[in-house]
């Protein structure tokens, strides 16, 4: 039986290849509300008053935490639409949605990242890189706690391509030319 499809693009991939950058500019175009697990793990974190390490480091190890981040995916499957998605799981928990997968090399997404870090949202959880080869470093085992969690919590690996319907190299791309070929690719979709 088919997937039923619903107005929902969720944006997967590696650490700095844009993801929510593209879904800020998906989510302005379509007029679609948008949600990052992203965004909402740093609020846990900064709600429990650690770093955002801190907080990976505790959910490499405490199930309970990821069972929240699912139960909004899950809820977001079962009631939502019209909604840009960025999460690494949300191919998984939202089976409905356009399911897209932003790829870039590591030394690429540590620069991206390390450039980022001022940001305000990072900052309040300690989520800074004082170089880009600590970025990496940091992205490497970011990667590395989500492959081996999700393998063992749910039997998959967010970073593999083939789940996805649309993989975008996003290395030598802007963002608005992500977004366009992202929107290009899911209106086909929607039409298939």
């Amino acid at each position: 039986m088919a997937q039923t499809k619903k107005h929902i693009i969720s944006l997967g991939g590696l650490p700095g290849s844009g993801k929510s950058t593209v879904r800020k500019i998906l989510a302005e175009q379509l007029q679609m509300n948008s949600f990052s697990t992203g965004d909402f793990m740093r609020k846990m974190a900064f709600d429990r008053g650690i770093t955002f390490d801190e907080f990976n480091a505790l959910i490499a190890t405490d199930k309970s935490i990821d069972e929240e981040i699912d139960a909004e995916l899950i809820r977001i499957e079962a009631g939502e639409d019209n909604l840009i998605i960025d999460s690494h799981l949300a191919f998984h928990f939202v089976p409905s949605s356009f399911r897209v997968f932003l790829s870039i090399p590591l030394a690429v997404s540590a620069e991206r990242i390390y450039k980022d870090s001022e940001r305000e949202s990072r900052k309040s959880v300690g989520d800074v890189m004082s170089s880009v080869e600590e970025a990496e470093a940091r992205i490497q085992a970011r990667i590395d706690n989500h492959n081996d969690r999700y393998m063992r919590f749910y039997g998959v690996s967010p970073y593999d391509p083939s789940q996805y319907d649309l993989v975008v190299d996003t290395e030598k791309m802007n963002p608005e030319s992500v977004a366009a070929h992202i929107l290009d690719a899911y209106l086909a979709w929607l039409a298939a």
